[in-house]
């Protein structure tokens, strides 16, 4: 039997799921353009954690560009700003 040496293949990975992110309640907290991150856990809804690019703001929910998983309308209770560690 031949023996074969198998690697484990490292995916990128667009953020560390402890990264810190700060609340978004409404539209003031965030703007067209804005990074933001998605903390939702709907069953069939982008994967938790997925970092997109707000697009459009509603009085209710806000459309992001999430990348490969597509543009979705998420509520903003589902939305965090990064928070950047460190800054000087």
């Amino acid at each position: 039997m031949k023996k074969t040496n198998s690697i484990q293949l490292k995916l990128p990975v667009e953020m560390d799921q402890s990264f810190p992110c700060e609340a978004v309640i409404n539209s003031r907290g965030v703007g067209p353009g804005q990074k933001v991150l998605y903390t939702g856990n709907v069953k069939g809804g982008p994967s938790t954690g997925s970092s997109g690019i707000v697009k459009k703001l509603y009085a209710n929910k806000a459309v992001v560009d999430l990348g490969i998983l597509g543009i979705w309308n998420v509520p903003y209770y589902f939305l965090g700003k990064p928070v950047v560690i460190g800054a000087v």
